[in-house]
């Protein structure tokens, strides 16, 4: 089968990799302006001399690719930050701000966070977006909501870098989502003047408080009403952490994330509904058309958040392919809806829901044909059991690499329970939507309630259950970037093989397989040799850590938490965690001689010459100048348990003897490297 035309795989693929290229590596605007009108008149000539398209030579395509791949830069270039005109000095001195609340983010047990959009004050410039968070007031302080205007006199500060390797990088993530800065502030700071405007974020809002109140008005319990407004509206404010825990532990967590899992399942609830309408000899389109007014509706009740806007753009466009009932129209539309969303926002091919979204349809879409096709039922039922169990499977194996790539573990159960769930949630979801509809109407029927309270209770007993199969869950399994996309291509050469029958593709598959074997095995063996001593970053703590034949020693007096080393662990491969109680004065790691300067401020020790490294831990009342003539060190590292007044004077003396100074607050985790 014929799955995809030339013409729409030449533009896809050059104006996708025009973003990514766009995104990596921004080019003047001049330049691709340029490059872009060049190659378009020579493409549009070429075009009306010959009146075909895509049966010329390698030259004309090679035109029409380099045309699209700088259209795809310019739209990066367009959407990043430094390009636009914005006030730099917000980022380097207090400013009165003008701010407009742009969404509330999930609060933690500390802070409540929103995300802002700044008005500035000059006309050239323009706005963007920060965050903001705020401390918890008392209990009859009201929350920011969406609209409100806020007044206050601050500096805009950047967010953090990860001070720990391979930390989760929350400042690259905000900047996907064009989050730039951040205002961390308490309520008696600022003036707030709230909305009075009409707009569809308000009436978003006020309609899932509504659904809300009509859940506890019907007496649904807290633990039911959190789950329904996860299910059906993406909302998890009233979700439990241990809920959450456990459907991330069982490999369901998608479930929980309006995304393409629920409004597929939404779309198949309204295509069942309109298909009367097929019969028609216009009904076909009427109904998509009616279907894809749904689905946008509610995207706007949920909220227009980024995963169900992607969502909804995929399957609008799908919805449309199956008006022409055929397979390589759905497929055409799939990577139509992917271009229009990455010129909408480039940044969108970073999100992990727009990856696992579109990577779970393709396959989808490519693979479950052939495998529905191997089995064949009489009856209905076992028909349809069979069906879902290769949309599960196809959906599967299309996002492991990447749920691999992303979160390092394995559920050993996951397949069993998205096999059993993802059937009962189809269930679930419609009596969900058909409760929050009748809600509206009049209170939910006792007998109801009470019913679909136990399907509840069954669902998140069973996700408990198999979150505790601790046994079966494998962790901390290590999967780089280049194995990801060798996984990827693999993924790839198995869908033209089942179409194509061709052996080269089953060569080829089982290449790149081989090298995702090599490549796990050659990175392994790499970091089995790697030796490392670390002197970490931790506010007011002392972490020390010594790396050799992988495992991780941490050296350390204060409590410890192994979370925000995870990612450390992980990419290095490190599969054994040790822990010292006592941190010593002197350490020879690699030939290379540390020494501990802590508050007790001892140096003048007879068998010390000189050192490499010294290290100043609790802040130690020492004459600096004085240490670095006896010590002579090499380098000076001051880690997170220092004041800040002391910092300041150190660095100086540092700069004034010349010596590299490090603070691990700034520059994060101090790695001296065998």
């Amino acid at each position: 089968m014929k799955l995809l035309n030339p013409p729409l795989i030449l533009v896809c693929t050059s104006l996708i990799l025009g973003v990514l290229l766009g995104l990596y590596f921004p080019l003047p605007q001049e330049s691709l302006l340029f490059v872009s009108f060049v190659a378009t008149v020579i493409l549009g000539v070429a075009y009306f001399y010959t009146k075909r398209l895509f049966t010329q030579p390698y030259t004309f395509i090679s035109i029409a690719f380099i045309c699209f791949l700088a259209l795809g830069m310019m739209i990066s270039r367009a959407h990043i930050f430094q390009n636009h005109s914005t006030d730099s000095s917000l980022f380097h001195e207090q400013s009165t701000l003008q701010l407009r609340i742009i969404k509330s983010l999930k609060p933690n047990a500390y802070t409540h966070n929103y995300t802002a959009e700044v008005i500035p004050g000059n006309r050239k410039s323009k706005p963007f977006e920060i965050l903001l968070t705020e401390f918890h007031g008392d209990s009859l302080t009201p929350h920011l909501h969406t609209g409100d205007r806020v007044f206050i006199k601050k500096r805009i500060s950047l967010v953090n870098e990860p001070k720990i390797p391979h930390q989760f990088n929350y400042r690259n993530y905000l900047k996907h989502q064009h989050v730039y800065g951040k205002i961390i502030f308490n309520r008696d700071e600022m003036v707030i003047i709230h909305s009075q405007e009409f707009s569809w974020q308000q009436i978003s809002r006020d309609l899932k408080e509504k659904i809300r109140a009509n859940l506890y008005a019907s007496d649904f319990q807290l633990n039911h009403v959190a789950f329904i407004e996860s299910l059906v509206l993406g909302k998890k404010d009233l979700l439990t952490k241990s809920i959450y825990n456990d459907f991330s532990k069982a490999g369901v967590l998608h479930i929980l994330a309006v995304s393409g899992l629920h409004v597929g399942f939404i779309l198949l609830i309204l295509q069942f509904l309109f298909k009367p309408l097929s019969y028609h000899k216009t009904g076909r389109i009427v109904s998509s058309v009616c279907i894809v007014v749904i689905l946008w509706g509610y995207a706007f009740i949920v909220g227009f958040t980024p995963s169900i806007t992607r969502a909804v753009t995929m399957f609008s466009f799908i919805a449309f392919a199956h008006t022409f009932k055929r397979e390589s129209s759905s497929l055409n539309m799939l990577f139509l809806s992917a271009v229009a969303l990455l010129i909408y926002d480039p940044c969108y091919i970073y999100h992990i829901g727009f990856q696992l979204s579109y990577a779970a349809v393709f396959s989808i879409i490519t693979l479950y044909p052939i495998l529905n096709r191997q089995l064949y039922f009489k009856y209905w039922l076992p028909r349809k059991i069979w069906g879902i169990c290769c949309v599960t499977l196809t959906a599967q194996l299309g996002v492991f690499p990447l749920s691999l790539f992303y979160f390092h573990q394995i559920p050993g159960l996951f397949l069993l329970s998205n096999l059993l769930l993802i059937p009962f949630i189809f269930l679930v979801l419609t009596a969900c939507i058909l409760c929050i509809s009748w809600s509206f109407i009049a209170p939910i029927p006792e007998f109801a309630r009470v019913v679909f309270g136990y399907i509840i209770e069954a669902v998140l007993n069973f996700v408990h259950f198999i979150a505790s199969q601790n046994q079966f869950i494998i962790e901390r399994v290590y999967f780089s970037q280049s194995m990801l996309y060798f996984s990827l291509i693999a993924l790839l050469l198995l869908v033209f093989f089942v179409y194509q029958r061709k052996w080269r593709y089953l060569w080829l598959l089982s290449l790149s397989l081989l090298i995702v074997e090599g490549l796990y095995i050659s990175e392994i063996y790499s970091l089995r040799k790697q030796e490392r001593f670390y002197i970490f970053h931790q506010n007011k703590k002392n972490i020390l850590g010594l790396q050799t034949n992988k495992q991780l020693t941490f050296i350390t007096s204060d409590s410890l938490l192994l979370k925000p080393f995870e990612g450390l662990l992980i990419q290095d491969n490190l599969k054994q965690v040790n822990l010292k109680t006592t941190i010593k004065n002197y350490y020879n790691a690699f030939h290379k001689s540390i020494f501990i300067m802590d508050s007790t401020a001892v140096y003048n020790i007879e068998e010390l010459i000189s050192v490499d490294y010294l290290v100043l831990m609790n802040s130690p009342k020492v004459n600096l100048d004085r240490v670095v003539d006896k010590l002579q060190p090499k380098y000076i590292i001051a880690d997170g348990s220092n004041y800040y007044s002391y910092l300041k004077r150190w660095e100086e003396t540092a700069i004034k003897k010349k010596i590299p100074f490090h603070h691990t607050g700034k520059k994060g985790t101090f790695v001296i490297d065998n």
